[in-house]
Order: structure tokens, then sequence, then C-alpha cells
């Protein structure tokens, strides 16, 4: 009688198809171009059933995304470093931006396809949460830890939780990115240092009662 397998391992090996999987693709979108491949392409070379694929992967956008979502959460760990290096609040996140640009630039071929899914997907990509440990594991968690440092220092507003901050700067960030993705002649560094320079006129300490003033 077969012993049946561990639900444990039986995660694991699946989350190593997906992974295999998003990793041969790659490969063959750098080879042949990204609208090139197809799926039965990607089947073959990864050595799996196209039936296999299919049960994890409903579309090549989300064989993609889940390649992005890895590179991503690898980037994290790097990225949490320049959050913790000294500097106040602009010169961090301004370090935090420049290393996104460098990554978004290196991968912009396929930015665009990749947020097509994410709208049509509608969940949240990312939370602001931390791991068990609580270190961020995204994008919007590193934002808010560098908002919570500033609000403790009484650089920045206290009046907004870090979190809703941190999504409203996200939302900056994401636009930046259309705007450079999606009209020529745009330079992503002058992006992301206008959506600094607003963030910070909006959010630090006293702008409101300033604001309050001249009204």
């Amino acid at each position: 009688m077969p012993v049946p397998e561990i639900p444990g391992r039986r995660e694991r090996r699946r989350v190593q198809t997906l992974d295999h999987v998003a990793a041969i693709a790659m490969q063959l979108f750098e080879a042949q171009g990204y609208d090139a491949t197809t799926m039965e392409q990607i089947a073959q070379q990864a050595d799996v059933a196209k039936g296999t694929l299919y049960n994890h992967f409903a579309t090549k956008e989300a064989v993609l995304a889940h390649w992005i979502h890895l590179e991503l959460a690898a980037d994290t760990a790097r990225l949490a470093e320049l959050v913790g290096a000294p500097g106040g609040f602009e010169a961090r996140l301004a370090r935090l931006l420049d290393a996104s640009a460098a990554w978004s630039r290196r991968h912009r071929a396929y930015l665009l396809d990749y947020f097509r899914f994410r709208f049509l997907s509608i969940e949240s990509e990312i939370d602001g949460g931390g791991d068990p440990e609580g270190r961020p594991r995204d994008l919007i968690g590193l934002f808010a830890l560098l908002i919570r440092d500033a609000q403790q220092a009484g650089s920045l507003r206290d009046d907004l939780a870090p979190e809703h901050l941190a999504q409203l700067l996200h939302h900056l960030y994401f636009g930046a990115l259309m705007r450079w993705l999606t009209l020529p002649g745009l330079e992503l560094d002058e992006e992301f240092a206008a959506i600094v320079e607003v963030f910070v006129d909006g959010t630090r300490a006293g702008a409101k009662a300033a604001r309050r003033k001249r009204a």
C-alpha cells in the first residue's frame, strides 16, 4: 500500500514546480521575446505536461507574474539594508527608489504585461505587512518602515498611520512608473525624484497646520 504524501512535502513540490516553470519561461522570454513565446513552448521546455502547466498558471501573464514576485521577494532583503542605512527620510527614500529604478530599467520589457495582469486579478499585490519576525516583505512594508522611523523622529506628520501613508506613497510610486512606461522620453529617476518632493512636502511635520493657517 503506497504511503500518502505528507501535505507539507506536497506543497514544497508544488512551489518547486512553479518556480521551475517560471525560470524556464523567463529563459524563453529572453531568448525569443515575450510575445513570441507560447504556453506550449514553456511546457515543453520545462518538461511538464500542458495540462499540468495550465493547472498552475492559467495564462502566460501569470507565469511572468510569478517570476517577478520571486525577483521582488529576493530583492526585498537587499532593499531593507538600504532602508536601514543612516540618513534622514528623504535620503533613505531616495536610495530605495534609486535601487527600484535600476531594477525597473532592467525589466522594463515585461512590466506593462505584468501590471495588466495585476489589474485584471484585482487582488492587492502587497499588504505592507511583515514576515513572522516582523521584517518587511514588500515595497509598501519598506515604505512603512521608513515612514514610522521619520514619524518617531518628528520629521513627518503622525496623524496618519505609517501603513496608510505607505499606501499613498505607493500610489505615487506606481503612477510614476506608469508615466515612464507609457510616455516616451521620460527619465524614471526624475519621475521618482518628483514623487519624493510631493510626498515629503505633503507629509512634513507641521505641514497640515500651515495649510490651515493659509486657508
